[in-house]
């Protein structure tokens, strides 16, 4: 018997706590078109990286190095209202992916609209994870049982609950199968849908330019 995915996550978590939440207001958003923060990106040292990061706009900043890379991600993480999906997904290793995804949720008291159970479950479907049986199969999941796009599409599960105004994807179209890389490539698409005046950031060795969308920037570092 196949359960449903709500049925799955009342069972790993208290559902009074769960229902109790509220996620992703609508009316914020215009508020949010007037009152976005501004993001610096200052790499100390160097020539020619400082710049200001504009809201609604998606950037894939491409390094050079490691420690260029660990450089702008502690320059833009360490500056208010930014969450970062980690290359590897960031994920506790003794902890299943729905106690993953929830833990930061419950730590930081983040207020959702709606069920987080269904908010989870929206947000696999939106990500193209659409069968309940495969969604609710990956919930129960350890991290190492996980295929590295797997913990990716989780670290993006989790860092859209935690309603980011900057989100970055660290490496995040590196080491994936071409099939992998479609996939991944939409979850800013997913985060566009949510947060339309927000920013992104792909940080990442590799250049991605989707020429279709004129607030997409690419700058080398």
């Amino acid at each position: 018997m196949v359960l449903s995915i709500r049925a799955i996550l009342c069972a790993l978590f208290d559902s009074n706590r769960a229902t109790n939440l509220s996620f992703f207001s609508s009316t914020n958003v215009l508020r949010e078109a007037r009152e976005n923060p501004v993001f610096t990106l200052s790499l100390h040292g160097e020539e020619g990286t400082q710049a200001l990061l504009q809201s609604g706009y998606s950037y894939c900043l491409v390094v050079r190095s490691e420690s260029q890379r660990s450089a702008l991600l502690k320059n833009l993480g360490d500056q208010p209202g930014v969450v970062i999906v980690p290359h590897n997904g960031g994920l506790i290793s003794n902890l299943r992916v729905w106690e993953n995804i929830v833990l930061p949720v419950q730590y930081h008291g983040i207020e959702l609209a709606g069920s987080i159970e269904d908010n989870v479950a929206k947000l696999l479907g939106q990500c193209g994870l659409e069968d309940e049986a495969a969604a609710s199969n990956l919930l129960l999941k350890l991290p190492d049982q996980l295929s590295l796009y797997e913990k990716r599409l989780v670290g993006f599960v989790r860092a859209m609950l935690m309603s980011p105004e900057l989100i970055i994807y660290d490496s995040m179209i590196e080491g994936l199968s071409r099939r992998e890389l479609a996939r991944v490539i939409k979850f800013d698409k997913v985060f566009r849908l949510y947060f339309p005046f927000r920013t992104s950031v792909l940080v990442s060795f590799e250049e991605y330019d989707d020429k279709d969308d004129p607030k997409q920037l690419v700058i080398h570092l």
